[in-house]
């Protein structure tokens, strides 16, 4: 009868402590990973360069570059009259491959002021690290905080003036805190 008593109380103690387990860096960067909680960078770009813009001596060694790597192939034209300065220039425009839309999501935007535009990934976002964690008094909650890389495209040297997340292209490495929540089948993501 002791002996049975005995087996029951270490099993206990055994199951109760598998039960209040601490959430380790490696577990909780594997739940952050798998839940896929990053935003990409995108921004809008300029199809077309001209020689009579600031940039276009850059914008020309990126789209070079761009068709070395087999995302786009580009186009050039003299355009005659300029309507702004009656003059000639050269313009250089892209033609994305099937590369640039589906690695990069580059999707043709209405035309504007500056000539036709795309929407274009500029950084993708990755968890690189888990900095720390803090638990609740009871273990049932963490907050956890993380590390997020940007890594850039090749068209963020492209780069216009607006994106998507606002700001986001001014970013190389973020701190974000996740809350976790342990239930009885293991450590989720607080929604």
């Amino acid at each position: 009868m002791k002996k049975q008593f005995l087996i029951i109380i270490c099993s206990l103690a055994f199951t109760l402590n598998a039960c209040s387990q601490k959430l380790t860096k490696s577990e909780a960067l594997k739940i952050v990973k798998a839940n896929n909680i990053t935003l990409d960078c995108y921004c809008e770009i300029n199809i077309s360069t001209r020689s009579t813009w600031k940039s276009y001596k850059e914008d020309v060694k990126v789209i070079k570059a761009l068709e070395r790597e087999g995302i786009i192939t580009s186009s050039n034209y003299k355009d005659r009259l300029s309507q702004l300065d009656r003059t000639g220039h050269t313009v250089v425009k892209i033609h994305p491959l099937e590369r640039a839309t589906y690695e990069y999501g580059f999707e043709k935007r209405p035309t504007g002021f500056g000539g036709e535009k795309a929407k274009v990934l500029y950084s993708k976002a990755s968890i690189s690290k888990v900095l720390g964690i803090s638990l609740s008094n009871n273990d049932k909650e963490a907050r956890v905080l993380i590390e997020i890389q940007y890594d850039h495209s090749p068209f963020a040297g492209l780069v216009g003036r607006k994106s998507f997340p606002s700001q986001c292209h001014q970013k190389q490495i973020e701190e974000k805190e996740i809350t976790l929540i342990k239930y009885d089948t293991g450590w989720r993501i607080k929604k």
